[in-house]
């Protein structure tokens, strides 16, 4: 099937059209034609002048949950949906769309322990997207990986994401990217002031705002002012933090028909209050035989 609009193709409503509207009114995007034969049209608005403009991207169980109890990788989620493959595959190609819209793809620690066999990298798999990216005015075939630290121990930099010739860049602490470095037995560079990520090298550059602990203000202003306008947020636990920080603007959320129980969930040891929580208003909601798609967007108490 690979990645054919006929197949992927659902029905969409916007539930709110006048605020979509009127949040996308300023957008320098593009829909690109395959993302419109599938979702409708999909721009996000224009970035915050002191950060990225950052969209979650995950997929949840109908009960919730992000991962089974005996295994947690989180694509197991929608892969193991066996009433319906092909809303499955439809979830993974809508990741897809959310990296070819991306100048950079946050990953956690978490997921890529999941994934340690796996070359798990920021990848754009279908061919048409990538070729797109120009009309949503992002540059090269695909985004620039990223991982957050908190700690610069959590990092597996065994896992062979860090074997290509194109290295992510880590978001840390500058005592968590001393830790990197001591550990990564290769050349590495410390990154506290604007540059562009992009060139060609064989250093790993590690980005770093705070002391102790990331200043994760600090890190989304440093990775706006190196260039990255948008960034599609995988790693759940960064999800849920950013939600906490007040800094997520929406997320691509999608709910797969299965039920997982357990206690793989967001904010499970981080919850808020009846006083403060943020809200989500939602832009669009698709479905296929066993999924829900939604486009959600996030709203803080002030």
């Amino acid at each position: 099937m690979a990645f054919d609009a006929e197949f992927l193709r659902f029905p969409v409503v916007y539930p709110q059209p006048e605020l979509l509207a009127a949040l996308t009114a300023d957008s320098p995007m593009t829909t690109p034609d395959k993302v419109r034969a599938v979702m409708g049209e999909l721009v996000f608005p224009a970035p915050p002048a002191d950060r990225p403009y950052l969209y979650g991207c995950m997929v949840l169980s109908f009960d919730g949950k992000m991962g089974f109890p005996d295994d947690p990788e989180g694509t197991l989620i929608s892969k193991e949906n066996r009433l319906d493959p092909v809303g499955g595959k439809t979830d993974f190609w809508i990741m897809n769309v959310c990296r070819a819209y991306a100048d950079g793809v946050i990953m956690g620690a978490g997921t890529l322990k999941a994934r340690m066999n796996k070359m798990w990298y920021a990848e754009i798999s279908d061919p048409d997207l990538a070729a797109a990216r120009p009309s949503l005015g992002r540059k090269g075939r695909g985004p620039l990986g990223l991982v957050v630290s908190a700690d610069g121990l959590d990092v597996p930099l065994e896992h062979p994401m860090f074997t290509r010739d194109e290295l992510p860049v880590i978001l840390t602490s500058k005592a968590g990217a001393r830790r990197i470095i001591d550990r990564w037995a290769h050349p590495a560079e410390l990154v506290e002031a604007p540059r562009d990520l992009r060139p060609g090298t064989d250093r790993l550059q590690i980005l770093a705002a705070g002391a102790d602990l990331p200043d994760t203000a600090g890190l989304m202003a440093l990775l706006k002012a190196c260039g990255l306008d948008y960034v599609s947020v995988e790693a759940p636990g960064y999800i849920w933090h950013l939600i906490g920080a007040g800094l997520l603007d929406e997320y691509l959320l999608n709910y797969s028909g299965v039920m997982a129980g357990g206690t793989t969930a967001l904010g499970v040891h981080s919850g808020f209050t009846v006083e403060r929580h943020p809200h989500a208003a939602l832009l669009s909601v698709g479905w296929h035989d066993g999924f829900i798609y939604t486009r959600q967007k996030l709203y803080y108490d002030k």
